[in-house]
């Protein structure tokens, strides 16, 4: 291959497709109001709904991703704080002790599994037949395309054939949902260092203190925080372990001379992706980069030279630049 395409969300919605993380947003609202209502109780995330939301409030939701990792796991115990085990009620069961833990499983799961099963028949109900002629553009030949996007407009509206396209984070299917979508904020960063005991402690003071850990430790709560804890590893985007996933697509570019990036916002969270790609492809590589703004245009030129790509080597422009002649 000689070129090729990075395709992010920024395509999709150039074919006026409906995949933006808002209209997300609207479609959990109306077809699973219970892991929406997570969302906004738990992320700092705005109800969609709202018709007095500001365009501040609206923005927020397209870090949806990001988002991911702001779960306030303390007021999710909080306010499910019913459920720990009380050993001295009359009507104590032994099964008492694990419903705290169970009901984080259960929250887990509508935060992971079922909100990314959601996100697939959002994404299923794309309609590509309603994509406007003058919106195509031309496309290279000699190309391969790395998509970070869930749709088949590649092939659906340019017959481009599936081999030719490297679906980074797995695409959208009707009998088996694979979809990887998650935050990129390294779970270490979540994990709760234990107490230390305070410093100068006689032998007899430590022993003292340890006793009192003892007695105030709730193995109900505990257990339950754990698990709400392991949230943020579930909810994890592991791109080390996706590159290596791919890494024959990764050493398979040594040979590329332009790379055309449509659409992609090369935020943080992918950021590891493109400093692999960075590594592999010639250092003489074309970067044709496509931006919305003049804001993001700008953000996109600092992150590319941060990336160490020359400055010569950047192109900035727009989709519609691409657009084919009638």
């Amino acid at each position: 291959m000689k070129i090729l395409y990075i395709i992010g969300n920024g395509f999709d919605i150039h074919h006026k497709l409906d995949t933006r993380y808002q209209s997300f947003a609207n479609y959990l609202a109306e077809n699973n109001s219970e892991v929406y209502d997570l969302l906004l109780n738990y992320y700092g995330l705005p109800d969609i709904t709202n018709p007095e939301l500001t365009d501040e409030e609206y923005a927020l939701w397209s870090r949806f991703e990001q988002a991911l990792a702001d779960l306030d796991y303390l007021t999710v115990l909080d306010d499910n704080s019913d459920l720990i085990a009380r050993p001295g009620a009359e009507d104590f069961r032994d099964r008492d002790w694990h419903s705290y833990q169970i009901e984080m499983e259960l929250i887990i799961k509508d935060l992971t599994t079922n909100l990314i099963s959601d996100f697939n028949s959002f994404i299923l109900e794309v309609e590509y037949e309603n994509i406007p002629d003058d919106m195509l553009i031309e496309l290279e030949d000699d190309s391969h395309f790395l998509n970070f996007n869930y749709t088949e407009t590649l092939q659906e509206s340019y017959g481009v054939p599936e081999e030719r396209i490297t679906y980074i984070h797995n695409k959208a299917d009707a009998d088996n949902c694979m979809l990887i979508l998650g935050h990129g904020t390294d779970p270490s960063n979540f994990i709760e260092k234990e107490e230390e005991p305070p410093q100068g402690l006689s032998e007899e003071e430590f022993y003292e203190w340890r006793e009192q850990k003892a007695d105030e430790y709730d193995y109900s709560y505990e257990s339950a925080k754990q698990e709400i804890l392991s949230y943020y590893t579930t909810a994890f985007k592991n791109t080390a372990s996706i590159i290596e996933n791919n890494i024959d697509f990764f050493t398979s570019i040594t040979e590329v001379e332009k790379v055309i990036v449509l659409g992609h916002s090369i935020s943080e969270v992918d950021l590891k992706y493109f400093e692999i790609l960075k590594a592999k492809l010639n250092e003489n590589v074309i970067w044709s980069v496509s931006y919305y703004s003049e804001l993001e245009k700008q953000i996109h030129k600092e992150t590319l030279l941060q990336l160490g790509i020359n400055d010569t080597n950047i192109i900035q422009i727009k989709i519609t630049d691409l657009k084919r002649q009638p």
